[in-house]
């Protein structure tokens, strides 16, 4: 029998396969990729920052607008460390809705549903989010928001003039949806109108990869939101009130939401109603778009919101 001899092995350097002009190709793609990396990581921080900061817009009204409506200053000291800056308006009875306002607004938003309330002679507490207004820390989108009004719900409750039994809540946009998630977690919340919540944060934030070329700069694409999470240490996937929205029964809850609200589906409020315990009710303000629903003479201002807290909190 004929012997095999072993194959040959030949060792080849995988250098000398590149030509110099190619090798330069590589390199300088890898350089390229390493940068534009590097640039989208430093421009997805600083759209984190704003996101955690965004401001305060333009409103058409002001404390000046509502005569009515005499506020007793009150600094809040929250468990998160930061204070919140407030506003007690006193009222006929024991009654205490508190007001939380929106993103990128501040407490002044919800002086038409303050107005409304006070006028039936409720007690109602206004206050600025974190990162909003004259209050400190940076915004979360929901997450710090939560243990925030938690620290309000607190101070309220230890004033001698409101009846802890008897408090109840309003929230717009992102301070709805924390609302229904504090307010889940918090029975002393005894009756809750979630105006314009989202069901899960992302439906309103819209992150989309696409921005992160088009739009670099944008406060909530997958990467500006992801530097907010790190910075924040907080986690977007368990802003989801329509978890949580049916431990609120058989505490009653009313959402409102606006038929042409771009910034937030108003699928969500059918969402949150399907998950919501009895007694809900639900509200679609037809032709309403976002922010339409708190202003002067807006759903949320109206005889039905003051009707619910009769009900909910003097048995009326």
């Amino acid at each position: 029998m004929r012997r095999r001899e072993p194959l040959a092995i030949i060792s080849r350097d995988p250098r000398r396969r590149l030509t110099p002009r190619l090798r330069f190709v590589v390199v300088g793609t890898a350089g390229l990729v390493v940068v534009l990396g590097v640039g989208v990581l430093l421009v997805g921080w600083r759209a984190s920052g704003s996101a955690m900061h965004p401001g305060c817009g333009e409103l058409d009204w002001g404390l000046g607008d509502f005569p009515g409506l005499k506020p007793d200053p009150m600094t809040v000291h929250s468990r998160t460390g930061v204070d919140l800056n407030g506003r007690f308006f006193r009222g006929r009875g024991r009654e205490t809705v508190i007001l939380t306002h929106g993103y990128g607004g501040n407490q002044d938003e919800m002086l038409p549903v303050a107005n409304a309330l006070h006028g039936a002679g409720f007690s109602v507490f206004t206050y600025d989010l974190r990162g909003c207004g004259s209050s400190g820390g940076a915004v979360t989108l929901g997450a710090l928001e939560q243990e925030d009004l938690r620290s309000v719900v607190d101070a309220v409750a230890r004033r001698h003039d409101v009846d802890q039994t008897r408090i109840g809540a309003v929230g717009f946009s992102m301070g709805a949806a924390t609302t229904i998630m504090e307010a889940a977690a918090d029975p002393r919340i005894r009756a809750v109108i979630a105006d314009s919540a989202w069901s899960e944060v992302r439906h309103w934030l819209k992150p989309r990869w696409r921005d992160v070329i088009l739009r670099p700069r944008s406060q909530f694409t997958p990467v500006s939101l992801r530097m907010v999470e790190l910075r924040a240490h907080i986690d977007l996937d368990e802003l989801r009130p329509v978890d949580v929205i049916g431990r609120l029964s058989p505490r009653p809850v009313l959402i409102i939401h606006g038929t042409d609200d771009s910034v937030v589906p108003f699928g969500d409020a059918q969402a949150n109603y399907s998950a919501a315990g009895n007694p809900r009710e639900l509200w679609l303000v037809e032709g309403a778009a976002h922010g339409d629903t708190i202003r002067p003479g807006g759903p949320s201002t109206s005889d039905r919101v003051v009707t619910f807290f009769e009900q909910a909190l003097r048995g009326d």
